[in-house]
């Protein structure tokens, strides 16, 4: 097999599927990972390939059930998605036993999410060892483009589409400059919340700039402490600005008079966050799946409309690519401390993300106009906001872990 493609066909083919699309996870998995017991520990990076997880009450360990198909006969089998509050963490069990024979060397767990031609969903699952049957070298090469070593704990979320991991010089120079603090305490450079980020940009020589968005060299880089809970990290960010395409040409005060309020002095405002459910304004983002847009509605008129093309356009200026560096913190009398740990690159921003994130609300549009005595009307913009920076990375196609 030469292309990521043919493999998913080959497991679709087993279970008699026709495939459209689909993403892969796959993961060098560690002492701490099973098929049974405690099962395969999966990264947040991965959770949106599998069922959606609603946990109820985040104090309790739940567990959810789905088939997915076996690589080597393509049979439908139950397998199990396991949530464990006590870390909290999720973990897939009931897969193929012989990943755990460790004594075969380096273990590799491969799924994948298949889109179906009828726009259904199907999964399936691979398993092999270094002592096997030579598939793992092969298949893990085959899955990260051969750029990535197979060091344990080392994962990949890919597209079927994927054409290999380019180590360019600026990720080549962000992996050195992460290489020489990783593993070791640093004392917070500043107090509060943004210390974390604060301390990592002054580490790699980045100047902190006006918009709190550290960039190297075309690389955007986001730092997160690991989590410990299943909250999000506080406070939206900007993604990009972005104006519908009005149905009815409007000046800017006809236009607020209409979707706006009157404040408490008679003048017209929308200062409005509008999702999938409608506000107090009436305004609601309607997905448009079959003719890839987004319109903004009022009540039940189509009042203006952004098409996918335009919106993955302003995706890719503003995220082309990312780097996620997560830190574990620690708090004395004194001083903070963090140790930076693990490197997740991203790249590769993707529409059908963008637009999943809209319809489960976590990707919000805004208005923030106000008219003024003398008859003008203020707009500070049209930003698309991103309710928790943590989500961030659930934009792109690619996920890999470096380090």
């Amino acid at each position: 097999m030469k292309e990521l493609k043919e493999y998913a066909n080959k497991l679709a083919s087993q279970a008699r599927i026709t495939i459209k699309h689909g993403q892969f996870f796959a993961k060098i998995l560690t002492k701490n990972d099973d098929a049974g017991r405690h099962g395969v520990l999966i990264p947040s990076d991965a959770y949106t390939l599998f069922p959606v997880f609603d946990i109820q009450d985040p104090s309790v360990n739940d567990t959810i059930e789905f088939i997915s198909h076996e690589a080597q006969d393509g049979v439908a089998k139950n397998i199990a998605y396991k949530y464990y509050h006590r870390y909290p963490e999720r973990r897939i069990t009931r897969l193929n036993a012989l990943i755990n024979d460790q004594l075969q060397g380096k273990r590799l767990q491969v799924f994948f999410c298949a889109e179906l031609t009828d726009g259904s969903t199907a999964y399936f699952h691979d398993s092999t060892n270094e002592g096997g049957d030579g598939r793992f070298h092969v298949l893990w090469d085959l899955l990260t483009g051969g750029a990535i070593g197979a060091e344990y704990g080392a994962y990949i979320v890919t597209p079927i589409e994927f054409n290999g991991l380019h180590l360019d010089a600026p990720l080549t120079e962000l992996l050195e400059k992460f290489d020489n603090i990783q593993g070791t305490w640093i004392d917070s450079m500043r107090l509060g919340t943004t210390g974390i980020g604060y301390t990592l940009e002054t580490l790699f020589g980045i100047k902190e700039n006006n918009d709190k968005v550290a960039d190297y060299k075309g690389i955007e880089i986001k730092s997160k402490r690991k989590k410990s809970t299943q909250t999000h990290s506080s406070g939206k960010l900007n993604l990009f600005q972005q104006a519908p395409v009005w149905t009815n040409k409007l000046s800017a005060k006809e236009r607020i008079r209409i979707i706006g309020m009157l404040n408490d002095v008679g003048m017209h405002t929308c200062y409005s966050q509008v999702t999938t459910k409608p506000n107090n304004l009436n305004l609601v983002l309607n997905v448009q799946a079959h003719e890839n847009r987004i319109n903004l509605n009022q009540q039940d008129n189509a009042i203006g409309h952004w098409l996918h093309q335009k919106l993955e356009t302003r995706l890719m200026e503003k995220h082309q690519r990312a780097a996620f560096i997560l830190a574990s913190e620690r708090i004395t009398k004194t001083k903070s401390q963090f140790c930076y740990e693990e490197l997740i690159y991203c790249e590769q921003p993707h529409i059908d993300r963008f637009v999943d994130l809209i319809r489960h609300n976590q990707i919000v549009f805004e208005f923030t106009m106000s008219e003024k005595p003398n008859g003008t009307v203020r707009n500070h913009g049209y930003p698309w906001r991103l309710n928790h920076p943590d989500l961030l990375d659930q934009l792109f196609a690619l996920r890999v872990k470096l380090r």
